[in-house]
């Protein structure tokens, strides 16, 4: 304390009422702060969805060019669309490849889509989990 006393000739103030108002300005200023933060990013958010909610009004007016339709007028029904069903040679590969793996006694007995899981991982991602989490 002398040394720096000695160098500045300053000395510091350890009063009660000064410490005091050094903590209530500090945490005046932060709040302070923080509150105009806050602020700021409400009004921005706020623009970001009017600005979204103009597009979609834009993108939803352009599509309803269709003229109206008189109350007695039925529309007309939707087109069919016939199943395809699985092409022949996808077929011949899955006979294949059971015929390999269980023999020449497996039955198939049918043949479907599966929608992937998506909750699973792709084989990227499972190797890249065993890599990242292989013991020492």
């Amino acid at each position: 304390m002398d040394l720096i006393y000695a160098a500045t000739s300053i000395q510091p103030d350890r009063s009660f009422v000064f410490t005091i108002t050094v903590i209530i300005a500090g945490l005046g200023i932060v709040l302070a702060t923080l509150a105009l933060l806050i602020v700021i990013f409400q009004a921005f958010g706020k623009g970001l969805y009017s600005i979204q909610e103009k597009k979609k009004n834009k993108n939803v007016n352009k599509e309803d060019n269709t003229p109206p339709q008189r109350l007695n007028e039925v529309p007309p029904p939707p087109p069919i669309i016939e199943p395809q069903g699985i092409p022949d040679e996808v077929v011949a590969a899955i006979g294949a490849a059971v015929y390999m793996l269980e023999g020449e006694g497996a039955k198939i007995t049918s043949i479907s889509r599966v929608k992937p899981n998506k909750a699973t991982r792709s084989a990227w991602a499972q190797a890249a989990v065993i890599d990242n989490t292989k013991p020492f």
